[in-house]
Order: structure tokens, then C-alpha cells, then sequence
């Protein structure tokens, strides 16, 4: 009878988990605007469209720690409407106020394997905030290197290129649909973007050959404002060797797997919630390590994470099982 006990409990408390964290997992609201078809028709970027110059609204910025896609570099931009600031209370998401457009540039830099010394740009993504909702679209750059359109559908675009070590490498490189956006920017029944948290805007910069902390930057530019928030919280950057091995790994699941896997989520019957600022052992790290390091060392559709690469991370799965031989 004991044994018939503990066996229902096995299998009921996932269940019982899931259904006490399913609450507000309502349907995703539609767009609730108009996606134009060309991305010059925004008019986000000045001069010759491929520079990726911001106009005077856009504010780039960079991250401590930043989403793995193939070895591909970003460019990132917050373009805020006239007048309009971020506002933050704490270290993570801030406010944005109606009209922003987050847009996100993803290309390989002029490096490439076969001697092409182009800068081969692939995709860029749209996060636009009107009347308190985001909307998500991608735009896939052409040929020419001149334009890039509204994708309906996901798209495959054969690519050869440098990885970090030299190494050459070509791929099949997917442009994720609205449906694979919404599958890692869904945090219950909305959208929200995933990067550009305070603690993740933490970090100093290099401008106009200075070093300069981010966030006095972003402040200065009347394009934040803190609320007298102490910013003592920050994320470490994975690659950097001055930080933990702790730390860096989980900075990394933070950015690469966090937005899936937590309380609101769309992996959250995993039961793994790989929050940096969650504590280890509410995570349900240690108890899915080999699950954890087996998913991210295999291609194909058991590979994690499942939407946005198509090649192995090397360096950061040698994090990941470096940190996890310290768990044992």
C-alpha cells in the first residue's frame, strides 16, 4: 500500500504542479497592429540602411550576457517615441512607453570562410509596444544586402562562416516565424522582450573610445530613468574568465534557457526554472543535470534550445558541464 502511495504522489505532483502554475495562461493576444512589408519603411536607421545607423530616436546598447545563435553578432536598438524614457523600479524588465521598437540585427561580420569580406547580414527582429502590448515580427535581408521583408513563415538561409576560433563552419540558418517568437518571448498570456533587463544593461561599455557604465549612459541620454534604484545587482558575462564558474553558467542559462523555463514560461511543466536570481535548489538543476547537458549537446529536435540555433554552442556546453562536475 506504501508503495501504491508514494507511486500516485509521483505522478500526481507534476500534475498538481502544472495545474497550480497553468492560471493566466490565456491565448496570446493577436497583433494589434500592422507589420509593414519592408524594413526601410520604417525609417529606423539613416543613410544606407545596411550601416544599421540609428536614426536620432535609437539608442543602441549592448548586454553582459547575450543569446547564443550561431555564432552570429547583433546589433541592438531601442528606438523610444520623442520625449519617452524607460522607466526601472528594479533590476529587471524595464517600462517602455507606447511607440517603442526594440529591433535586433543578426549578421556574421566580415570574416567569412570563402573569402567573401562582406558583412552578411541575416535577419532583423522586431519588438513593437503599442497600447501596453508587444508585437513580434521578422524581417529577412535580400540578396543585394539593400532591403530586408516581412517573413509569414520561418526561412532557411544557407550560410558559411568563422566561428570564434577560426574555425570554418556552414550551416542552414533558420530565421525564426512569429510563432517560434512568441514561443520564447511568452511570459503567460503576453509577450515581453528578454534581453534588455537592468541587471543585464549593467555593464560598463566602451564610447567614443571612453569606458563608461551603461546605465549612467543611457541616463545621460535622457533615455532611462532609474527611479533612485540602486544598481548594485548585475549579471555576469558568461565569457568573462574573471567570474565564477558558478556564476558565468548560470548567466548563460539565464539568457539562453530562462525565458522558456520558469514559472510563466512555455516550459514550465519541466519544473526546471532557470532564473539567475532563483536559488540552486529551487532550480531542479541538480536533479536534471544529465537531461540538462544530454538536450544541449544534441542536434536535431531534442537539441535545447530548440528555436534559434542550428549548430552546437561548444564553449558554452563546456561551461555547462564544468559547472555541473561541481554539483557532484
Amino acid at each position: 500500500m506504501k508503495k501504491v502511495l508514494i507511486l500516485m504522489g509521483v505522478l500526481l505532483i507534476p500534475i498538481l504542479f502544472i495545474l497550480l502554475n497553468n492560471t493566466g495562461r490565456g491565448t496570446v493576444a493577436k497583433d494589434n497592429i500592422v507589420f509593414r512589408d519592408k524594413l526601410s519603411d520604417y525609417n529606423l536607421f539613416k543613410g544606407k540602411i545596411a550601416d544599421l545607423v540609428p536614426n536620432d530616436q535609437g539608442v543602441s546598447y549592448e548586454l553582459a550576457s547575450a543569446l547564443f545563435t550561431d555564432y552570429t553578432d547583433k546589433k541592438r536598438v531601442i528606438f523610444l517615441p520623442k520625449g519617452g524614457k524607460m522607466i526601472a523600479t528594479d533590476d529587471g524588465l524595464p517600462s517602455f512607453p507606447d511607440g517603442t521598437i526594440i529591433a535586433k540585427t543578426f549578421f556574421y561580420p566580415p570574416r567569412d570562410a570563402v573569402g567573401d569580406s562582406r558583412q552578411r547580414l541575416l535577419e532583423t527582429r522586431l519588438l513593437i509596444h503599442k497600447d501596453g502590448q508587444w508585437n513580434a515580427a521578422t524581417y529577412q535581408w535580400n540578396a543585394a544586402q539593400d532591403e530586408a521583408f516581412l517573413l509569414m513563415d520561418s526561412a532557411s538561409v544557407h550560410v558559411s562562416f568563422l566561428d570564434n576560433k577560426g574555425v570554418e563552419r556552414q550551416t542552414n540558418y533558420i530565421i525564426p516565424s512569429r510563432k517560434d517568437c512568441m514561443a520564447c518571448h511568452r511570459q503567460g498570456n503576453q509577450l515581453l522582450p528578454i534581453g534588455p533587463k537592468i541587471r543585464n544593461l549593467n555593464r560598463i561599455i566602451v564610447h567614443d573610445r571612453d569606458s563608461i557604465q551603461q546605465l549612467v549612459r543611457l541616463t545621460q541620454m535622457e533615455a532611462l530613468d532609474l527611479k533612485s534604484l540602486k544598481v548594485s545587482n548585475s549579471l555576469p558575462g558568461y565569457e568573462d574568465i574573471g567570474q565564477s564558474t558558478a556564476n558565468r553558467a548560470r548567466a548563460y542559462l539565464e539568457i539562453n534557457c530562462a525565458h522558456c523555463h520558469n514559472p510563466k514560461g512555455t516550459a514550465y511543466m519541466t519544473m526546471l526554472d532557470l532564473r539567475y536570481e532563483s536559488p540552486l535548489d529551487e532550480t531542479g538543476i541538480w536533479l536534471k543535470q544529465a537531461k540538462i547537458i544530454g538536450r544541449m549537446s544534441t542536434l536535431g529536435e531534442m537539441h535545447m534550445p530548440q528555436k534559434g540555433t542550428t549548430v552546437l554552442h561548444e564553449e558554452g556546453i563546456l561551461l555547462i558541464k564544468t559547472y555541473l562536475k561541481t554539483l557532484k
